[in-house]
């Protein structure tokens, strides 16, 4: 029987998390440590200066599920210590797409990273949705699309595998996805937002400040951003955890000689 640990940042009250177990709960014994609360943006941080509690929580469809007061990456750690190993790390359904070289933000992105580690094949999903129309922990949201395309990646891993030097699928799916809508296999664009800083004034004319991004709207074709946003296909990203660049080391020691 495979054991597969589900994740995310969103939070262990999460409809795209119970979305999840429910899409993959009769490929193996399903466990699930996730955030206690909204963990957006995390990367891959880590709490080491507290200790981390854990609560046991109903999430119909899995053999366990534990909320833990710390980051989609501790949730990883504290799973792989308490229950051993898994032959697959399912992070999401994430509420928003996450694309880009900025998956290093996302918390998403990061369990799967984390997970893939300890040599454990991850798969990282995110739904695109309409925030005008979302409320809470995923109210008015359809997963159903999105945990269609998650089931069916999740068996082809469980039963084949990922090819050598493949240690993440980053996938994410549009709103207006049907289970016919096509897969592209794509690379990470350079990045979606450039960050800056907005500067408000509080009541008491004091400034504070908010980090704020104004979205690329712009993509060259190939990358997981045109996929979704241009192409409207479901994007899937193979990702390597061994970000050393593949250039002649030579060159970079010429360089710094």
């Amino acid at each position: 029987m495979h054991r597969i640990l589900i994740t995310n940042d969103d939070g262990i009250y999460s409809k795209g998390i119970r979305a999840a177990v429910e899409a993959v709960r009769d490929l193996g014994d399903v466990y699930v440590v996730a955030p206690l609360f909204q963990r957006s943006a995390s990367g891959r941080a880590m709490t080491l200066h507290r200790p981390l509690r854990a609560k046991l929580v109903n999430v119909p469809g899995a053999k366990v599920a534990y909320g833990l007061d710390g980051t989609p990456t501790d949730c990883v750690i504290f799973a792989l210590a308490r229950f051993t190993d898994f032959d697959l790390v399912i992070s999401g359904i994430n509420l928003g797409e996450n694309l880009s070289t900025e998956i290093t933000v996302s918390g998403t992105a990061s369990a799967a990273i984390e997970a893939a580690t300890h040599g454990i094949p991850g798969i990282a999903i995110s739904l695109e949705v309409d925030w005008k129309k979302t409320l809470g922990e995923g109210d008015g949201v359809d997963f159903s699309v999105a945990s269609h395309f998650l089931r069916r990646m999740a068996r082809a891993v469980l039963e084949r595998g990922l090819p050598e030097g493949v240690d993440v699928l980053n996938v994410n799916v549009p709103m207006d996805a049907t289970p016919e809508t096509k897969i592209e296999v794509t690379r990470l664009a350079r990045r979606r937002y450039r960050p800056t800083v907005e500067e408000r004034i509080d009541p008491r004319g004091h400034p504070y400040y908010w980090v704020v991004g104004k979205r690329c709207e712009e993509f060259e074709p190939g990358t997981d951003a045109y996929a979704l946003k241009v192409e409207r296909k479901v994007s899937v990203t193979p990702v390597n955890i061994d970000m050393t660049a593949k250039v002649d080391f030579g060159e970079v020691a010429e360089i710094l000689r």
